[in-house]
């Protein structure tokens, strides 16, 4: 081990650093960042200690095993100054100091960023990030736009560019030379070693004790050292690096954080299932009830199949098809992933995948609009378990059709149940009220009622639902709505009859509409229905209306379209129809 400063690790100029494939990529926020322009601010300490770099080294090739995160934040943050000195020039140009400035911007850019002699990058990237790395880092073009990135590793370097950029302009330019001293002069020790075996042995020890990592990257460790101490056979370590490369291309392309994908995969193929309490302590209990001559082999076919479900976990979230785009609306992946990562296992048919999709739909809907509890994970863990083949699947989704309606254990999910909490007072506030308004007008869209032109991610950006008769009116007769509250018969009323939170009076409101339709007149609310032309749900208000030509929207009304969404429910989430 030796201990040094940035700038001596730097001044060796033959020598290029590079983030295996098989390593995490860029995935430092704003919290770190913040962190580290607090540490550069703090003048209390003499010393400013960055870290501990470990490498694997081929000739002059650095390959950076633990510290790279560190590292490319160093070179995005002097990038950024460099930029910034540039930019500023009329603050420094008559400094006495300004040949020392120029300098210091020349020298960044050599030193840390581009071997200018050798026509190189000073650091490379993943692969994936390179060209991007280039643009936005090395060469700072201004013109890169966050939408435009493939990866959460880009949008997280650009973060960091523009988080500095903003850092940058409110401090002084001494300010900003002091940042470039204290990092460049910052202690840090390293470790080069030139056998892979090694290095994957000094990564999983030093890793695996009170470090701040995600449980995927503990595992990986753990596997590691395993393999290691099993018997040293480097094409394992190999195998491993090139399933990680696999896995960590697929990290940075999906939404789900890789400690959830993890979870989701040991819940699918681990003997616990759903009731999975610690995924690292599990794991390793289970690889231990292998004889040593097995457990490389099993390793690897965990880690294989953990790639297959990270691709699974891609491919679903770009599935834009009409169940799974319903599935994933009602944020509650955690319960079907699982399922679905098993059934991909095990090579089900796409006839029964799609078929999968359907019932977790509908179970998840079910499941949420009920709340409660009961949990009907602990009923569908073992419908999971018992399915070990491809035709077990088909066989699984035929099981739970039948017990959601006649076994007893299951009931707490079955029509009867659905329908009661759709059809209650406590169905408005539901988590899944949106959703359910949602698949209506799906429903609606038909010839009579065309697709519309508004989509669900509009519709719950503001949380909208609108009461259509609203629920603080002072003069609800003057207004056209039907008596609020019916001393003689109650239930006649939209208040006193429980009406007011009823799914009939209830209809969705796309957050580019003006929220402020509220307490107006139904006349007014219903020409804006009318014209707006969003939403078909809205459009076809007026059917409901005993008279056209006076149009109130009374108990009546209200009754008839909770009717109407009633039968609707029913045909949606009718299980023969999976």
């Amino acid at each position: 081990m030796e201990s040094m400063t940035i700038k001596d690790l730097f001044d060796r100029r033959n020598i290029y650093f590079i983030v295996p494939e098989y390593q995490r990529a860029y995935a430092w926020g704003e919290k770190q960042f913040s962190q580290f322009i607090e540490d550069l601010n703090d003048r209390s300490t003499i010393y400013y200690y960055l870290g501990h770099f470990l490498f694997e080294q081929y000739e002059n090739r650095f390959y950076i095993i633990d510290g790279q995160q560190r590292m490319t934040t160093c070179l995005i943050l002097f990038s950024v100054i460099a930029n910034a000195l540039r930019h500023r020039q009329e603050e420094w140009i008559e400094q006495e100091d300004a040949d020392e400035i120029n300098k210091l911007i020349e020298d960044i850019q050599e030193r840390y960023l581009y071997d200018m002699k050798h026509s190189r990058e000073r650091l490379s990237p993943v692969s994936y990030d390179n060209n991007f790395f280039v643009d936005a880092i090395i060469e700072y073009k201004e013109d890169i736009l966050s939408e435009e990135l493939t990866s959460k590793s880009q949008k997280a370097m650009l973060k960091a560019r523009m988080f500095f950029e903003k850092e940058s302009s409110k401090a002084s330019i001494q300010q900003m030379l002091n940042w470039v001293y204290r990092i460049e002069n910052a202690s840090i020790t390293i470790f080069i070693v030139k056998d892979k075996l090694q290095a994957t042995q000094i990564f999983a020890y030093q890793n695996d004790r009170g470090k701040r990592l995600t449980n995927l990257e503990i595992l990986k460790a753990y596997f590691m050292l395993q393999i290691f101490n099993l018997g040293n056979h480097e094409y394992d370590i190999v195998y491993m690096e090139k399933a990680f490369e696999e896995i960590y291309r697929n990290i940075v392309l999906v939404i789900v954080e890789e400690d959830n994908a993890l979870n989701y995969y040991w819940r699918a193929v681990g003997p616990k299932g759903y009731l999975s309490e610690n995924v690292i302590s599990e794991v390793k209990e289970w690889l231990k009830m292998f004889p040593q001559n097995e457990q490389t082999e099993q390793i690897k076919n965990f880690v294989k199949g953990l790639s297959k479900a990270f691709g699974l976990i891609k491919q679903i979230e770009q599935d834009d098809s009409f169940y799974t785009m319903n599935l994933k609306y009602m944020n509650n992946m955690a319960f079907a992933y699982p399922v679905l990562i098993k059934a991909k296992l095990l090579n089900v048919k796409d006839k029964t995948f799609a078929r999968l999709i359907k019932l977790l739909e509908n179970l998840t809907f079910r499941f949420l609009i009920r709340g409660g509890r009961a949990d009907i994970k602990y009923r569908l863990q073992g419908e999971l378990q018992g399915a070990n083949d491809s035709e077990g699947f088909g066989k699984l989704i035929d099981s739970v059709k039948w017990k959601l309606n006649n076994d007893g254990w299951w009931r707490y999910w079955s029509d009867t149940e659905m329908f009661n909490h759709i059809k209650s007072n406590w169905f408005y506030g539901n988590r899944v009220d949106n959703y359910l308004l949602w698949r209506y007008e799906q429903y609606l869209c038909n010839d009579n009622y065309p697709t519309s032109k508004v989509s669900y991610t509009d519709v719950i950006s503001k949380e909208s639902i609108e009461h259509i008769a609203p629920q603080t009116q002072d003069n609800p007769l003057e207004n056209c709505y039907g008596i609020y509250d019916n001393k003689e018969n109650p239930n006649e009323g939209i208040v006193s009859g429980g009406w007011m939170n009823s799914i009939g009076n209830l209809v969705l409101m796309a957050g580019r509409q003006n929220s402020s339709l509220g307490n107006r007149p139904f006349a007014e609310k219903l020409q804006v229905y009318g014209k707006d032309n969003l939403l078909n749900q809205q459009k076809e208000i007026i059917e409901f209306v005993a008279d056209k030509e006076h149009p109130v929207w009374d108990k009546s009304s209200i009754e008839r379209r909770f009717n109407k969404i009633i039968n609707a429910a029913k045909e949606i989430w009718d299980l023969n129809n999976i």
